[in-house]
């Protein structure tokens, strides 16, 4: 696939997961605000003693007709345990999650001791892709010093999987070891 079918593509993943989201924080924000104008309702969506099923159908009065899955699962976990007090703040953290997605990708920076082949980095590419999000932006670097092994930072997330590292646990065990 050339890059310019490439970003087209991503542009319509891009604009569908926008919809998509947008749709999902409307539902949840009008169901947040039917709950903050009814306490009531709050505290017997989440009264332990109250079978789930009660709950659960006193929820699906407030959903809106057309609620995505999604957005239904979500509320039904947060009511199952006794969190829907948490909804405000999930729709918070749920936007700064999706402001951060457009600021910028998150960085990864791969250290290797002798350079990864184009087929190496696709590999790895595909794994961190698939833990941390499609959005990272990839810088590999050569440092004959870790021995072996890879260093991977992700954005704050450090993995050491260096030998020199590796080595540098096991003196620091053996030295703990020997002196007791």
């Amino acid at each position: 696939m050339n890059t310019q079918d490439r970003d087209r593509a991503r542009a319509y993943a891009e604009a569908f997961y926008a919809a998509a989201f947008e749709r999902w924080l409307t539902a949840l924000t009008e169901v947040a605000e039917r709950l903050a104008r009814e306490p009531g309702l709050l505290a017997r969506g989440q009264a332990d003693q109250a079978e789930f099923s009660l709950r659960k159908e006193q929820l699906d009065r407030l959903l809106p007709a057309d609620v995505d899955l999604p957005v239904r699962n979500l509320l039904y976990t947060l009511a199952q345990r006794g969190d829907l007090s948490l909804l405000r703040e999930v729709i918070l953290s749920l936007r700064a999650r999706a402001a951060r997605g457009k600021e910028a990708a998150v960085r990864a920076v791969v250290t290797s001791a002798v350079p990864l082949t184009p087929e190496e980095q696709a590999a790895l590419a595909q794994k961190l892709t698939a833990q941390y999000g499609a959005d990272l932006e990839f810088e590999y670097q050569v440092d004959p010093a870790i021995l072996g092994g890879l260093i991977v930072r992700v954005g704050d997330k450090l993995i050491d999987g260096s030998v020199a590292s590796r080595l540098a646990a096991l003196k620091q065990a053996l030295g703990v070891a020997a002196a007791e």
